[in-house]
């Protein structure tokens, strides 16, 4: 749904607006494997856990970025309470190391603030800023910074079956992003997901399978320079 997450809620709101995790009802977890852009060696492996108790939610996630020369890993630790049945806030705790061989390793820490409303039943607003403390990297060896970011996004359950989505995200140093998403329930068990996100360009396209308890969601984005990224997500709800 072209990246979407500041309003749309699922177990993989963790990465996102850690907020939305607060819609959830039973405990879900989920894998997703990325084959990047343009190598058959650089992917992106990823684990999200949500565990709800009554007005309270937990999350955990996971992400490995790179290939055997350079390698990115974060960890984060979600919280995200509701306050009644329109208002949620969560903060999400991330650790985050980069390794390159030859040049050792650095490490960092950093925070994710969330909040999401629901207007009614078919209109939620939700933002997220990432990293606002501006935290970075221990190491003046390694030249990187943790990203800051800032979101703000809204969606529209048009029917029972299609759901719109917008979002504004805006990087300190890069360009505003607009994204938008679209998401067409087919049958219970399948659905058909697109997307378009403005600078840079790129296109979005997907399905999800939703049998019993489990989950399997395949997707692409596309970048008119770099081609095809492929991936796919496994999950759980209990």
């Amino acid at each position: 749904m072209g990246n979407n997450g500041a309003a749309v809620s699922d177990v993989w709101s963790v990465q996102a607006n850690p907020a939305a995790i607060s819609n959830l009802q039973k405990l879900s977890i989920s894998i997703n494997y990325i084959k990047h852009l343009f190598s058959n060696e650089i992917s992106t492996q990823a684990f999200v856990a949500v565990l709800p108790f009554k007005q309270n939610f937990v999350g955990l996630s996971f992400q490995r970025y790179g290939f055997s020369a350079y390698n990115e890993h974060k960890i984060g630790f979600a919280y995200a309470k509701k306050f009644g049945d329109n208002f949620s806030t969560a903060i999400n705790a991330n650790y985050h190391q980069i390794k390159i061989s030859s040049y050792g390793a650095t490490k960092g820490f950093s925070v994710d603030l969330g909040a999401l409303y629901h207007f009614d039943n078919q209109l939620i607003f939700g933002a997220f800023v990432s990293n606002p403390s501006k935290q970075k990297f221990n190491s003046a060896e390694i030249a990187a910074n943790i990203p800051i970011s800032f979101n703000i996004g809204a969606s529209y359950l048009a029917s029972d079956r299609v759901l719109l989505a917008a979002t504004i995200s805006e990087v300190i140093h890069n360009q505003i992003e607009v994204k938008f998403g679209l998401e067409y329930q087919l049958m219970s068990l399948l659905s058909l997901r697109g997307g378009l996100s403005a600078k840079p360009f790129k296109q979005y396209a997907g399905f999800g399978l939703n049998y019993k308890k489990f989950l399997l969601d395949m997707a692409t984005t596309y970048d008119a320079n770099l081609g095809s990224a492929p991936q796919i997500a496994l999950g759980y709800a209990f």
